[in-house]
């Protein structure tokens, strides 16, 4: 139930710039950092625009960078587990400490070298995210997946002469999905985490594109002239994680009924 919150949560706020009349440059006439009202449900921002249009649209480009981050990030994670279990053990090693290698670099310091590298589009930002997530994912699941590697179903599969698509597809994904269930959302919420410290530091998205990280950023300046506008971003971010890790509660009990 809460996963379906979850998942609703993230497709609503995808597809809500399409029931937005407003274009992004357009004023609404309200005042600077207007308080919230019945014309402005959520007050207006530091141009003097409705506030609840401007958090759909930079939920819909939170939602779409962190979606795709969190989905490459897993599939190159786990990629990279099954490969590291299942080659020999020198490749296997050496593949295995180059990913030691690459997490252990900071997070921030790759952001400021690739955006140098690629700009800050919204292809370059999921490429970036995934570049600092993956390696999370992979010493997340590398452990999982060696205990199934050395389960006797599979070594029997390979007494069989099965091959390695064999493998994979019939006794290490089927096993290995709980695990991966747990850990996509895990990595939802460092992506949007992430997404918004960049954002927040203005190397992330940039206007007039927004994510709820730049919106903070730009509206900063409410803050002094006590307006909530700076805030209500950063309640949407707080809101997405806790959905997001009640999910994975949920599924970590799943993990834990279907071990006993």
């Amino acid at each position: 139930m809460r996963a379906l919150i979850f998942i609703s949560f993230i497709l609503f706020f995808i597809i809500a710039p399409f029931f937005v009349g407003a274009s992004a440059d357009r004023f609404s006439g309200g005042d600077l950092f207007e308080n919230p009202s019945a014309v402005h449900l959520l007050g207006t921002d530091y141009l003097g625009r409705d506030m609840l249009s401007e958090i759909l649209r930079a939920g819909s480009v939170t939602m779409f960078i962190c979606v795709a981050a969190t989905l490459l990030s897993l599939a190159c994670g786990l990629t990279c587990a099954v490969l590291s279990s299942a080659m020999p053990a020198v490749p296997g090693t050496i593949l295995a400490r180059s990913m030691d290698a690459l997490n252990s670099i900071p997070s921030l310091i790759i952001a400021f070298v690739l955006i140098a590298a690629f700009g800050s589009r919204t292809a370059s930002l999921i490429l970036i995210i995934t570049v600092v997530e993956f390696t999370r994912a992979y010493r997340s699941l590398k452990a999982p997946v060696v205990q199934i590697f050395a389960e006797p179903f599979v070594e029997l599969s390979r007494i069989r002469g099965e091959g390695f698509a064999y493998l994979v597809t019939r006794d290490i994904w089927p096993n290995i999905r709980p695990y991966a269930a747990v850990e996509l959302v895990n990595r939802f919420v460092a992506c949007l985490m992430f997404l918004s410290a960049i954002s927040l530091l203005g190397i992330g998205v940039q206007p007039p594109a927004t994510d709820w990280g730049t919106l903070i950023k730009l509206n900063a300046t409410g803050l002094l002239l006590n307006s909530i506008a700076p805030l209500i971003p950063g309640i949407f971010i707080l809101t997405a994680s806790l959905l997001a890790l009640f999910a994975a509660s949920d599924a970590s009990r799943q993990l834990d009924f279907s071990k006993s």
